[in-house]
């Protein structure tokens, strides 16, 4: 096995952990009282676009998934399921993006040693050293994946919390639903928003 081929088999799984790499974000209304809401509903489901000629994500499962953890999410919050009069009406979003990634691997070609005029076996003999690299760089297209959760006033209609969660969608299931079920958890361990002092 080669230099080059050795330095791709190293680097590759760095970049498919920085791909993987999972991120959440919340934003919410400051003034909002949070402690007042103690029932929530699903808003209607807005239509969705016809999926794409790639593989539908997330596929029927994938959403009763969803719902799943975010209702146990809530539950865990004190927040009790109603279908008339709720505090807040509930909506969720999957969008999905694709990326490039570009990884670069360098192979060095390693020091080219040489000797003085004396020659090897002379007297003053110096070394001199040089160092040659060739890189290369790949294109992959990694399927990046947004779970949106909005929770809005349903008396105000009013946006009040929202979180977003960002990873890599695999063309594993079992890898998905860890991936949702985080990022959901995740979410609503910044709910209720704790105000900075």
């Amino acid at each position: 096995m080669n230099r080059q081929a050795v330095l791709i088999f190293v680097l590759a799984p760095a970049a498919v952990v920085q791909a993987a790499a999972q991120e959440v974000h919340v934003d919410y209304d400051h003034g909002c009282a949070f402690s007042r809401y103690k029932t929530y509903a699903w808003e209607q489901p807005q239509p969705q676009r016809p999926p794409s000629s790639r593989a539908l994500f997330p596929n029927q499962l994938m959403q009763e998934r969803i719902i799943r953890f975010v209702e146990e999410a809530l539950a865990a919050k004190g927040l009790a399921r109603t279908e008339t009069g709720a505090d807040v009406l509930v909506a969720y979003e999957v969008k999905v993006s694709e990326e490039p990634q570009f990884t670069t691997y360098a192979d060095s070609m390693g020091p080219g040693w040489g000797w003085d005029n004396w020659g090897c076996c002379g007297w003053s003999g110096a070394w001199g050293g040089s160092w040659g690299t060739v890189s290369t760089t790949t294109t992959e297209i990694i399927r990046l994946g947004t779970l949106v959760i909005n929770l809005t006033d349903s008396h105000q209609k009013q946006l009040v919390f929202q979180g977003l969660s960002t990873a890599a969608v695999s063309s594993k299931a079992e890898k998905n639903i860890k991936r949702l079920q985080k990022g959901v958890s995740e979410i609503f361990e910044k709910y209720p928003p704790q105000k900075k002092g």
